[in-house]
């Protein structure tokens, strides 16, 4: 199996988005946490007013990348909340500030065949006000993560989009070589879409898998060609060995 190590990675350290405010500051990363985490507790801070207290713990995300100029690229970025009502809103109000915020410089930077991905997450306990919940460490904010999607055993890594058409081209491969439709489900004229979820863990290993469609015997073939799958190269953070979701459809369909 092909993998980097975090010992032979190229990588570290992380890439440092460097923000006006933030430039003559020791930990440069936590500066630029704490003020992406002021912008959003102050959309919060509105928008929890127009709002019933139904939910009592508001949890937000925010990821992003950064355009060719190393500047955040407004359609590279995304948030979320867990409160329907505020979601539009929220993401509409965050971005325009986020936006704003003036880079001067990144540090680290890396080669742009790597996917860099900023992650924020930040959870409020609302009573009467909003009171932030320390997240775990595994949670926090430590710089620009270098994401690379997991392989087949033979694939060599080019870049991010590469590897993904090439993953998803020799999955292709793979189910259409080990498809068979149940002669059961011929009898009975079963047809449709199963839907598959699993996980490529650390060592490359499928797991958690489900499945998800009209019938057992179209679910049981989709989980038998999965299972016929070989071990993968695992997924990346950083050159660190990482669990990465799959979802894949394979459609039934008799022809008449």
């Amino acid at each position: 199996m092909n993998c980097l190590s975090q010992n032979n990675s190229v990588y570290f350290p992380q890439e440092e988005i460097i923000i006006a405010e933030c430039a003559n500051t020791i930990d440069k990363n936590e500066c630029l946490n704490i003020k992406i985490e002021k912008e959003v507790f102050h959309v919060l801070e509105d928008l929890a007013k127009k709002r019933d207290n139904e939910i009592d713990t508001l949890k937000t995300n925010i990821t992003f990348q950064l355009n060719d100029l190393n500047q955040i690229d407004k359609e590279r970025f995304f948030s979320s909340i867990n409160d329907k009502k505020l979601t539009k809103k929220f993401h509409k109000d965050l971005k325009n500030r986020i936006l704003d915020l003036n880079i001067i410089r990144v540090d680290n930077i890396k080669p742009t065949k790597y996917s860099i991905i900023y992650h924020f997450n930040y959870h409020y306990l609302q009573n009467n006000q909003l009171n932030k919940i320390l997240l775990d460490s595994s949670m926090a904010f430590k710089g620009g993560v270098i994401e690379e999607v997991p392989l087949f055993p033979n694939q060599q890594r080019i870049d991010n989009n590469s590897d993904s058409k090439t993953f998803n081209s020799l999955m292709q491969e793979h189910i259409g070589y080990h498809f068979n439709y149940p002669q059961e489900a011929l009898k009975k004229g079963l047809q449709g879409r199963v839907s598959i979820i699993f996980v490529i863990d650390e060592n490359g290993d499928k797991t958690n898998l489900r499945t998800k469609g009209p019938s057992p015997l179209l679910e049981n073939e989709a989980i038998r060609i999965i299972s016929l799958l070989p071990n993968f190269q695992p997924g990346l953070q950083n050159g660190i060995p990482t669990r990465v979701p799959y979802s894949i459809p394979i459609t039934f369909k008799l022809q008449w």
